[in-house]
């Protein structure tokens, strides 16, 4: 939701502040941009860091736009797979909604805690390696979250083609490069600071997203683009 403003804004004294600052001749232009560019990264990620300080998992933007987007595509009579649940958030949001839910990591701690935490009887935790559970369990999935999981991948493409044969359906959530324009400034200046998270080795676009999932012959049903986040829900093509 936007916002009204009156045309006529309060001053914020730290912004004039800065703005003199950045007329001293200290560097040139290309420099104080790159200057500006890493300060806007850096801060940036505090915000981030600190929104999931301060807002509960349930009352986070970020989780509640997430929750309005399955709910509109998970059925009741689904059973899910949340692959790489961490502690299982995304696993206790559809609780309320899907038949059975499954909750896998190979990160033992956060299972634990995820299984500590767990409050609902259609949710289960599991930590184990995800292909040697998908074959050797006799649980036939509907759906496959995959929520932050593509980006730390070398080979996605070579990831969704092993696992999409044991479901009908995927959805995908990840941090969105086109969420600024910045970031394209960034690319092109060639500077470091263009990654959400110190492990991605992937920073999707969302046309190189939509190119991979029609490389691995997925297709994209309904896409959303909101609070930096790329949300699909896509179903496998048998």
């Amino acid at each position: 939701m936007g916002v009204r403003l009156n045309r006529k804004k309060k001053r914020v004294f730290l912004l004039t502040f800065i703005y003199r600052l950045s007329k001293i001749p200290f560097a040139g232009k290309k420099q104080k941009l790159k200057l500006f560019l890493n300060l806007e990264w850096i801060f940036d990620r505090l915000a981030m860091e600190y929104s999931y300080k301060t807002f509960s998992p349930q009352d986070h933007p970020a989780r509640i736009c997430t929750r309005g987007f399955l709910y509109r595509y998970v059925k009741p009579t689904d059973t899910v797979l949340d692959l790489g649940c961490n502690t299982g958030s995304i696993s206790q949001i559809l609780a309320e909604r899907a038949k059975h839910i499954v909750g896998l990591d190979y990160d033992k701690p956060l299972i634990d805690i995820a299984i500590q935490n767990n409050k609902h009887a259609n949710v289960e935790f599991h930590h184990g390696e995800a292909y040697d559970y998908l074959k050797n369990n006799k649980t036939q999935f509907d759906v496959l979250i995959l929520s932050h999981i593509l980006e730390h991948l070398d080979a996605p493409a070579d990831f969704l083609n092993k696992f999409k044969g044991f479901f009908n359906y995927i959805y995908i959530e990840l941090p969105d490069f086109d969420k600024t324009y910045l970031n394209h400034y960034r690319q092109k200046l060639g500077l470091e600071l263009v990654y959400t998270d110190g492990d991605h080795v992937n920073e999707f676009d969302r046309y190189e997203l939509q190119a991979l999932l029609k490389e691995c012959n997925i297709e994209i049903v309904s896409a959303e683009y909101i609070y930096g986040i790329q949300r699909l829900w896509c179903m496998v093509s048998k």
